[in-house]
């Protein structure tokens, strides 16, 4: 609206309102971007996190706290929010608000610290009122956490406190007790009869209580709701088909889907009644690559939508997080698991580390929150938490003077090096007083792999290389330091084996029929310095069904184990009749 009106309307209000208005500027002007995939915003330009979908008319509105801590923090750094807007999530183009909502310029009771997962809703009365969980200036709460409300008549602000208090803080739930659970993660339903809930969680256990038509106060009793399975954070309702549906952030250590607490899963419960009491449904996302996940379901343009947070992004951390956003199918009720997505999927990335493909093993698995597959999971992350890491933490009790972890290939590899970072802390965790590696050609004994030193030093990427071996495994012993009788522990975060470089990276010929995705191979031959040739695994990009529904021909991209110069291709040939299976390889592109 025109700025004279607007200054008219704050005219009004001042005059209406209990309590003066504190007025934040308005928003930066939108950052235009073409998003290539998950994460939304992934060049580690601005990093996103609890994402909070909003669709009104044409447009989806993502409102999303900002993490801008530095590289090597260990916490959460939130003073303000961002809004992403789009038409359509598929076709890329978005854009991006920073700096919406700024918590100590809008909430005069505000430190503008921590500034957490919120959400926003359009109210019966055509205006945008955004839930918000930031640290009041209450020093004498158990917890200074607190729900503020602001609203706007844009859904991208400026945005006012209207009623200049928290909505909902610490002794409205708990009293003057010091124990209970943090007020964070708001989230608001408006069901079809008019009636508004606030919902919220954190710790284990989710609440609801009503929103009067104002949208700024509570009405009824605080409720805490049951049949939430292993419920931890983050609730979130919407409505399809006259049933309720509640996802949430889904934890329990030493399951399948969350091994340690450090991770997180999404489930969904269903419910006759907005308050529950719920139904558990299962799960339907896990493995994500951030130690929260924080997920929100919507509607739009017709198909339904789930958001959340990875670390993903370029520079990403579990405290640099950044939304992603998959679709989400349904079968008839039920919501089917999603299917992650990224815009450079991890298993298609170029590199010559041969470890993510190899099947990994110890003499000593450390029971969660440390992870043995954090040896191999291609991440090795600037801030570090425990299934980050693989170690053989057995206190100082330990008399185990060693142990060691090793890859195991299906086929043969030509290994040249090897990377690692090995850690300590004020305990009794320190890198190794030595190691060796030892590498074993098939299923004969172990050869020792020939190298002047191994350097031991913490926290700080450690390169070897050596002349090149054929192996089907390879092992690395680690020897304790010895202390009295007990000998220190060793945490590893990653280790990497690097693979020799191919002579040539071949383009291969395949045929398929018209409506039959090609069958393209598991491994292709590649030749290595000295004339070996070794059967190599490759991981094809996925084949869209439109490109062989017709005749024609195309082309398919692989990534060759251990390989980081270039793709292998597959020149696929679609025929109308089916012809003799067919397949040959002619290495006509050489590797830079």
């Amino acid at each position: 609206m025109p700025s004279q009106g607007r200054s008219l309307r704050i005219a009004l209000l001042s005059v209406l309102l209990p309590c003066p208005l504190l007025l934040a500027a308005d928003p930066q002007p939108a950052k235009m971007f073409r998003s290539e995939g998950n994460p939304i915003l992934g060049d580690g330009s601005y990093y996103s996190a609890d994402a909070a979908p909003l669709s009104v008319d044409d447009k989806l509105y993502i409102y999303a706290g900002h993490d801008e801590p530095p590289p090597h923090a260990g916490g959460f750094v939130m003073h303000d929010y961002g809004v992403f807007v789009t038409s359509d999530p598929s076709s890329g183009k978005w854009q991006l608000y920073r700096n919406s909502l700024d918590a100590d310029e809008v909430f005069s009771w505000a430190t503008g610290n921590n500034a957490y997962a919120g959400h926003a809703i359009r109210g019966r009365d055509g205006n945008y009122y955004w839930y918000v969980p930031v640290e009041s200036k209450d020093a004498e709460a158990p917890n200074r956490m607190a729900i503020g409300v602001a609203v706007s008549d844009s859904p991208v602000g400026p945005w006012k406190d209207p009623i200049g208090k928290p909505l909902l803080a610490w002794r409205d739930v708990f009293g003057d007790s010091r124990r209970g659970q943090e007020v964070i993660d708001p989230h608001v339903f408006a069901d079809d009869d008019g009636s508004v809930f606030l919902y919220w969680g954190s710790w284990g256990v989710a609440r609801v209580v009503e929103l009067d038509q104002s949208m700024t106060a509570l009405q009824g009793e605080i409720a805490v709701m049951s049949g939430l399975e292993a419920f931890f954070e983050a609730p979130w309702v919407f409505k399809r088909n006259g049933t309720y549906y509640l996802a949430y952030d889904w934890k329990r250590g030493g399951s399948q889907w969350t091994p340690s607490n450090y991770q997180a899963a999404v489930a969904y419960a269903t419910s006759s009644s907005p308050t529950g009491p719920w139904d558990f449904q299962g799960i339907i996302l896990s493995g994500t690559s951030a130690t929260t996940v924080h997920p929100s379901i919507v509607e739009h343009g017709g198909r339904w939508w789930i958001t959340y947070h990875t670390r993903d992004a370029a520079s990403g951390g579990h405290f640099r997080r950044s939304v992603a956003i998959d679709e989400v199918q349904w079968d008839g009720d039920r919501i089917r698991p999603v299917e992650q997505t990224w815009a450079d999927p991890p298993a298609l990335r170029l590199t010559n580390n041969l470890a993510p493909e190899a099947k990994v093993s110890a003499s000593y698995t450390e029971q969660p929150p440390m992870s043995l597959h954090a040896l191999n999971d291609g991440r090795p992350p600037a801030v570090r938490l425990p299934p980050d890491q693989w170690g053989n933490y057995r206190g100082n009790e330990s008399s185990n003077e060693s142990d060691w972890v090793q890859y195991e290939w299906d086929v043969p590899v030509r290994i040249a090096g090897v990377g690692i970072q090995f850690h300590r802390d004020p305990n009794w965790i320190r890198p190794p007083a030595s190691w060796k590696i030892e590498y074993r050609a098939d299923t004969g004994d172990w050869r020792p792999v020939e190298v002047a030193a191994l350097p031991t030093q913490p926290d700080r990427w450690l390169t070897v290389d050596f002349e090149p071996v054929t192996a089907r495994a390879i092992r690395a012993t680690f020897y304790g330091r010895e202390e009295g009788q007990c000998y220190h522990s060793v945490s590893v975060s990653e280790w990497e084996v690097y693979s020799a470089p191919a002579v040539q990276l071949p383009t291969i010929q395949v045929a398929t029929t018209v409506g039959e995705p090609p069958e393209l191979p598991a491994t292709v031959p590649l030749t290595f310095p000295g004339g070996e040739t070794l059967p190599t695994p490759v991981t094809w990009r996925s084949v869209p069904p439109e490109q062989y529904a017709q005749p024609g021909a195309f082309t398919v991209e692989g990534k060759a184990a251990g390989q980081a110069t270039g793709y292998v291709v597959a020149q696929v040939v679609c025929q109308a009749a089916r012809p003799a299976k067919s397949s040959s390889v002619s290495p006509i592109r050489s590797a830079p």
